[in-house]
């Protein structure tokens, strides 16, 4: 099977990048407060460059526009995180090809 992908320049510029945050609990029973513990969760993405130092955010997904030929890409399946549940950004490498084995 000889698969081509059109623009691997999407994905060459990105900081791919695992996010370690705190998630925030809420109870609606009767656990005592020493029993109630925000847990540590880790997410992957494409680190998205924003205006706003307050979040942090990913994509799961980067496409070329619809508009073809535009050059421009767009991202999906995006994931914002409060800077102050963000316990650590840790970036990751990657190489990318234009060929399947």
């Amino acid at each position: 099977m000889d698969i081509t992908f059109k623009n691997f320049d999407l994905l060459t510029d990105r900081k791919l990048v695992i996010v370690k945050w705190r998630d925030i609990v809420a109870t609606a029973g009767w656990q005592p407060s020493d029993e109630v513990d925000c847990p540590i969760i880790e997410s992957v993405g494409w680190l998205i460059e924003h205006e706003d130092i307050t979040t942090i955010k990913i994509c799961n997904t980067i496409s070329e526009d619809i508009e073809e030929g535009s050059g421009n890409e767009r991202e999906y399946g995006i994931t914002a995180f409060p800077r102050g549940c963000v316990i650590s950004l840790e970036f990751l490498s990657h190489e990318v090809s234009n060929e399947l084995e």
